[in-house]
Formats: C-alpha cells, structure tokens, sequence
C-alpha cells in the first residue's frame, strides 16, 4: 500500500467520524437542549423577583435611620436582643450557602465544545454566557447572608450610619438580583431562537408543512 492510498483512507476514515459526529450533534444534541433549555425558560421566576415596592421600602427606612438615628433611643441590651433574633431569623440552610452549578456548567461546557467543534461557536458562546450568569446567581445567598449578619452587629452596637448603608447594600443587591434573573432570561431565549435553527426535525417538518 503506497503512501497516497494510506492518506486517503485515514482522511476518509476521520471524515467519516466526523461526519458521525456532526449527525449525532445536530440530529440528537439539538433537539434535546432545546427541549431542555425551553424548560428552563419556562421554570425561571416571574419579574421583577424582588418586589420593587419591598426594594423602595428599604430606602426608604435607610433615610429614617440616617436621619433620625433611632438606634440611639433603644438600650444596649434591646439592641442585642433584636440582632440575635436577626441572626437566628436570617440563618440560611447551609445546602443555599453551598449551592452552586458546578456540575451544571461542567454539563453546559461539554455541549459548548461538542457545538464547536461542528462550527456552531454562536450557540456555544451562548451557552457559556448562561454558565456565567448561573454562577453569578449562586453568589447571591452568600452576599446577601453577610449583609444580614452585617446589619445584625451594626444594629447591636448601635451605629446607624452603618445599619443605613447596610439597607441599601441590601436594596442595592435585590435590584442585581432581578436584573440577573432577567438577563439569564434573556440568554436562555437567545439559545433556543439559535437552536431552532440547527434543529433538523424542526426545519424538516417546516418543508414537509410547505410542500404539502
């Protein structure tokens, strides 16, 4: 066997795989995550999640803290009681404070790379940008668990500027949470406009719907 015969029969022999590759991708892949991703969008929360009115609320006790100072009319040992009754109120199961999408984005990483290597770096892309915008969602319980501990000292020690900023942290955290929720929603949609266009028994329904 000469060399020529030995390349062309490796190249049609990796030709072939690939081609496997990409058929199993785009007949078996596609549809799933569609169906998938579809579910996703569906069981994601209304908006806004923190209610605007709850957000205002807080600034709005911020300024009567700031400006007013009403710590400084309560008694040490009052002040103590209320912020251990804070502490204990605002205590959040560890499973939240340990939650994260590790094995999620491990999952959603090896679809991006699948799609990327059948020259579809749109959808990959896309995937990783909701990989990205659900491990800034898990940050949020820690965040919003040391503003609460946080606002529970400032409150005993009687330091109202300080508790004052900590409601607005608090505010402050709320409205990111809603407008991560609300651009996770966005890139979901974005994937599933994408995948409908890859998706193979879509487009052959489509033409079989056409042609009839």
């Amino acid at each position: 066997m000469n060399k020529k015969t030995l390349v062309l029969i490796i190249f049609i022999a990796v030709a072939g795989i690939y081609g496997l590759f990409y058929a199993t991708v785009t007949a078996v892949l596609v549809p799933q995550d569609l169906n998938e991703f579809k579910n996703e969008l569906n069981t994601m929360p209304q908006l806004p999640v923190n209610n605007d009115s709850s957000i205002k609320e807080l600034e709005n006790q911020a300024a009567v803290f700031e400006s007013s100072s009403p710590l400084k009319y309560m008694s040490q040992s009052e002040r103590t009681n209320m912020a251990n009754q804070m502490r204990n109120g605002n205590a959040m199961p560890s499973q939240a404070l340990n939650q994260n999408f590790t094995g999620y984005n491990t999952y959603n990483n090896y679809k991006a790379l699948a799609y990327t290597l059948v020259l579809k770096g749109e959808l990959s892309n896309e995937i990783k940008n909701i990989s990205s915008s659900y491990e800034e969602l898990s940050s949020y319980a820690n965040k919003t668990e040391s503003i609460n501990q946080k606002m529970a000292t400032d409150l005993e020690n009687g330091d109202n500027k300080a508790y004052a900023n900590d409601l607005r942290g608090m505010a402050n955290m709320m409205r990111q949470y809603n407008s991560e929720i609300a651009q996770l929603k966005i890139q979901l949609q974005n994937v599933i406009n994408t995948l409908r266009k890859w998706d193979t028994a879509l487009i052959w329904r489509k033409c079989k719907k056409n042609i009839i």
